[in-house]
């Protein structure tokens, strides 16, 4: 039997916990607030503490260091229902083992009190800090159960070395987690240092990333240091990471393997230290089995994943969005009519949170001060779908073949090779995008094509196209 103290002012969810903690065989304690708890534990050090945030007089975070002197390495359970990306951050910087929010699934609560009761042997206490100050640069704003699940994963990933993927769809602010969780980290003193993959140019992206030394290229002046570099004792930030050249992908793997950077042109590599946070809205699985994108490498930047939700998928933060865009591009002269937030929320937002943003900003070009009305949106944007692109796509392919098809049908000089003609016409172009997609690597060409690499060389033979 263990002995739990749970600290809440909140009679109703103390007495679910004492008939939980109970059925679970535990004895359970009860304070209604955090001097009466501090009392309580002082006197009878806990096996577990479960510890509201919100509280009458010491709130549970600014307890959080007191209660760890009386119960050392015990764990702790936080509990809150106005869970935000500080609060997570604080109460895992204070050692919590777990944070819920209210209301409770019971199976998550007896689950937690279960696993924590069980590594109570285990637990590594992290060091507190004063995180006070969350003004991130762009906070990330949410208080739905889905944004509180990614500031849990946020405060986690902070606390730890782990290279970070984040996923989701374009506008959902993975910037904002990468950022995040920079300044969280141990590493906040030092750069933050965010790289565009996509916005490189391919014939400079390896002088961009690594550097080169004075000489390296033809008209080249002076040593150029790289962003990987630049990053030294902080966060290198790869955004759209699905669109690193293939070519480059090894090197950067060695990079982040060995720590230490080998300019272009130089002889010797320069140590450095940086923790990688890579950022994409593609499916990194599906290019890796397409072999556009390496599967080491791929396992190297994703030891730990944070999905961001979108949009659609937290509706009811909307109105909390809006109204905190409105506060930033209005210097607080704005409000939000309930119509408005209505059609806010009724909208689809293909372009998730950086779309409900200049739709504000639109706004408050249009009302200037006051109240934003349903007028002053602009009008929704259309949607641009992929799946829906393609069969135009496709239609249009068929068009030209057919045009092309009926050309050489009515040429006498064509016949009887209409059919290689137009198969030859349509092949080399598609090999030579892929060869070129490819870094001129006939393996991965070969998997995303769906052919064996023998037959890829024959016909880039056939064609006149050069190959590794």
């Amino acid at each position: 039997m263990s002995r739990i103290l749970v600290v809440d002012d909140e009679q109703s969810i103390c007495w679910g916990f004492v008939k939980l903690g109970e059925n679970m065989g535990h004895q359970v304690t009860t304070a209604a607030s955090a001097e009466e708890g501090l009392r309580l534990a002082a006197q009878l050090p806990p096996d577990l503490l479960i510890l509201d945030v919100r509280l009458p007089g010491m709130d549970g975070l600014t307890a959080l260091d007191k209660f760890r002197a009386l119960i050392g390495s015990a764990p702790v359970i936080v509990i809150t229902a106005f869970g935000a990306l500080d609060v997570a951050v604080e109460a895992v910087r204070g050692g919590a083992f777990e944070y819920l929010i209210k209301p409770f699934d019971l199976a998550d609560v007896r689950a937690a009190i279960e696993r924590a009761l069980r590594s109570v042997d285990d637990i590594a206490v992290a060091p507190s800090h004063d995180a006070s100050d969350n003004a991130l640069h762009g906070e990330m704003v949410g208080a739905t159960p889905v944004m509180q699940s990614l500031f849990k994963r946020i405060a986690l990933a902070a606390q730890s070395e782990a290279n970070i993927l984040v996923t989701g769809e374009s506008g959902v602010g993975k910037e904002l987690a990468a950022l995040a969780v920079h300044r969280y980290s141990p590493r906040t003193e030092f750069p933050f240092v965010a790289v565009n993959v996509a916005a490189l140019n391919s014939n400079l992206a390896e002088s961009e990333l690594f550097g080169h030394v004075d000489g390296a290229f033809t008209g080249t002046k002076g040593t150029r240091v790289g962003l990987l570099q630049q990053a030294d004792g902080g966060t290198l930030f790869l955004d759209e990471v699905a669109d690193i050249p293939i070519q480059l992908q090894v090197k950067l793997l060695r990079a982040i393997e060995q720590q230490e950077v080998l300019p272009v042109g130089a002889d010797e590599p320069v140590k450095t230290s940086f923790r990688v946070i890579s950022a994409t809205h593609q499916n990194l699985n599906s290019q890796v089995k397409a072999g556009a994108f390496r599967h080491d490498l791929f396992y190297r930047i994703s030891a730990f994943e944070i999905e961001i939700p979108a949009l659609r998928q937290r509706v009811e933060d909307i109105p909390l969005l809006a109204s905190y865009f409105a506060a930033q591009v209005g210097g607080g002269s704005l409000s939000m009519a309930e119509d408005t937030l209505a059609d806010l929320k009724q909208r689809p937002w293909h372009g998730n949170v950086r779309e409900l943003r200049n739709a504000i900003e639109h706004a408050s070009v249009v009302a200037r001060t006051g109240i934003i009305l349903p007028e002053h949106l602009p009008l929704e944007q259309a949607s641009w779908n992929p799946e829906e692109a393609t069969p135009t796509r496709s239609a249009s392919l068929t068009d030209a073949s057919n045009q092309r098809a009926n050309e050489l049908l009515d040429d006498p000089t064509a016949s009887g090779m209409v059919y290689e003609t137009l198969l030859k016409e349509a092949e080399a172009p598609l090999l030579s995008r892929a060869m070129e997609r490819f870094g001129n690597e006939c393996a991965p060409a070969a998997r995303a094509l769906g052919l064996h690499r023998t037959t890829l060389k024959k016909k880039l033979k056939q064609h006149n196209i050069e190959s590794d």
